[in-house]
């Protein structure tokens, strides 16, 4: 239930507050004095687009704030939205002179879309245009499948429904990267095999790139250690011999004297240092053997190995492994998957069974139901005088399983006694779109409890005896459920349990738009006024008196 709305800086309103009540309220007001701007701003509480235009002449922010008593039944919403919920929940939306907008709820940041999914289900407003809603497919299920039955069997096929979407969405997914596999099967196991043949050893490139320039660089190396031979080992004057010499000379002298001890003892390291040196040049120079069948071993190999980084992308050495191994789980995936993809289908089909069979159910538990609610949409559209009009629920099977069922449904109108039928939404006029949307809204409030409806003149181009029957129709759905309505008939306005005026002043030279609820002397004379054309007469008062016993 809608318990307050509070309007700032929106067009001509400029700070209203206003209490609705449980049932049936009705707004009146003159043609002009903003009777559906409220409603306008009742839209943009709701999600509706912006207009920059709509902040009131004082520029500064507009804000549109209401308080709903919910039903705890709603609570899992709030909470599947990461919104606090509270049986006395606040909404507001601020609009700035830029045309940006802020949504809340319950003092929370929200995004648009969270405020438009839980505004949904407390507050419906229906106007004139009813376009949008009477095509709505979804609208005229819910009316069907109020019958206690459809309503559970519908509610469990919807459950098995979403699984099944749910598991096809995933095989589908997997089917795909199964196809994938399989389609670059022949060239992963190419590209295995290229890296495999090598055998591969960690960062054995280096190596290779050593032996490699040796071997390019034979002749060359031979002739420097050849002339390092000669240097080292000559029979003239020996490096060797030098090095000698020169450790058994330094010895005497630090036996001689201590003062050369520490020059003897760094000697001797060097001399450690320089027979490794020598040692390991000879074992370099006696393996420095020229082989031209090695030589292209290893240049074809360096190249394998450079062709192979350069396709995969790769560094190094290790990095071909890493892909040689990734390769090797694809082929070890693509068994997994296979499994996987024949369990899914296995699921997958099990479910879609059993859509369809309670989807059959269904269908036929529907089929019944239509006949007795078209019988008792038909006497409500006769007291609505449209006795010629026929509303006709076609339900036809579907080869395909929806989120409805097995079946599709259009809405189709006659107006001449069924002769001629075409989608409701292509032929009712305004007028009869407006009062076949409240006849099916009285059949929903005789079944289940209905959110906030507003009706925005819904009783537009009647009069008598049809205005009658329009505020008796409303006065019945609101004992289930709050109606806010606009209507410029007394016949209507006189069947609410409360009333509130609409009314324009001038402040300042400026017109400005208010809003309050009348008492019983104060309905009196706003009726009289609505029957007599604002020239209220004494039989208008009496009429006024008589319609609001």
């Amino acid at each position: 239930m809608l318990k307050t709305v509070e309007i700032k800086n929106y067009l001509l309103i400029e700070d209203i507050k206003v209490n609705f009540e449980r049932n049936f309220n009705i707004i009146t007001g003159e043609t002009g004095s903003g009777k559906s701007i409220v409603i306008g701003a009742l839209n943009l509480l709701v999600g509706s687009r912006i207009d920059h235009k709509v902040v009131g002449p004082k520029n500064k922010k507009c804000i549109i704030e209401a308080v709903f008593l919910i039903d705890d039944k709603l609570k899992d919403k709030f909470l599947n939205f990461d919104v606090d919920f509270e049986n006395e929940s606040f909404f507001r939306r601020e609009i700035l002179s830029n045309g940006k907008s802020r949504a809340f709820i319950n003092d929370s940041p929200v995004k648009l879309e969270i405020l438009k999914n839980i505004t949904q289900d407390l507050i419906n407003i229906q106007s004139q245009n009813q376009d949008l809603v009477l095509d709505q497919k979804s609208f005229y299920y819910n009316l069907i499948d109020c019958d206690e039955e459809i309503n559970s069997m519908s509610k469990s096929f919807l459950f098995s429904y979403n699984q099944y979407i749910s598991k096809q969405k995933a095989l589908e997914k997997l089917s795909r990267q199964l196809n994938s596999i399989k389609s670059n099967a022949d060239y992963n196991k190419f590209l295995y095999g290229e890296i495999d043949e090598l055998n591969l050893q960690n960062n054995e490139e280096e190596g290779l790139e050593q032996e490699f320039n040796n071997l390019k660089n034979y002749d060359k190396l031979k002739n420097e250690l050849n002339e390092y031979h000669q240097i080292v080992y000559g029979e003239n004057h020996s490096l060797i011999s030098l090095m000698n010499n020169l450790s058994s000379i330094i010895n005497k002298i630090s036996s001689t004297s201590n003062d050369f001890m520490n020059l003897k003892n760094r000697y001797d390291q060097i001399k450690i240092e320089f027979d490794d040196i020598i040692s390991t040049i000879n074992k370099k120079s006696e393996n420095l053997i020229y082989d031209p069948r090695r030589f292209e071993y290893v240049q074809n190999r360096i190249f394998k190995i450079r062709d192979l980084l350069s396709k995969h992308d790769a560094k190094t050495t290790i990095d071909l492994i890493k892909v040689k191994q990734n390769l090797s789980s694809k082929f070890l995936n693509s068994k997994d998957l296979e499994n996987e993809v024949q369990s899914l289908k296995k699921q997958t089909q099990e479910l879609e069974n059993k859509c369809q069979i309670l989807a059959k159910k269904i269908f036929i538990k529907r089929k019944h139901r239509i006949v007795d609610l078209q019988k008792e949409l038909q006497i409500i559209l006769n007291n609505l005088s449209l006795k010629e009009s026929r509303i006709k629920f076609d339900l036809d099977k579907s080869d395909q399983l929806n989120k409805y069922g097995m079946d599709n449904l259009n809405i189709l109108y006659s107006s001449d006694k069924g002769n001629n039928y075409n989608k409701l939404i292509k032929i009712a006029s305004g007028g009869e779109k407006s009062r076949i949307l409240l006849a099916i809204n009285v059949l929903f409030s005789d079944k289940m409890r209905l959110p906030t409806l507003i009706f925005d003149e819904i009783d537009s181009g009647t009069s008598g005896k049809v205005a009658n029957v329009i505020g008796d129709l409303m006065k019945r759905i609101g004992c289930k459920s709050q109606i806010i309505a606009i209507s410029h008939l007394a016949q209507v306005a006189a069947k609410a349990s409360n009333h509130f005026k609409v009314y324009k002043i001038l402040s300042l030279d400026k017109p400005k738009t208010l809003l309050r609820k009348l008492n019983h002397e104060e309905r009196i004379k706003e009726i009289a006024a609505m029957i007599s054309a604002d020239n209220i007469t004494n039989p208008a008062l009496d009429q006024a008196t008589e319609l609001l016993k």
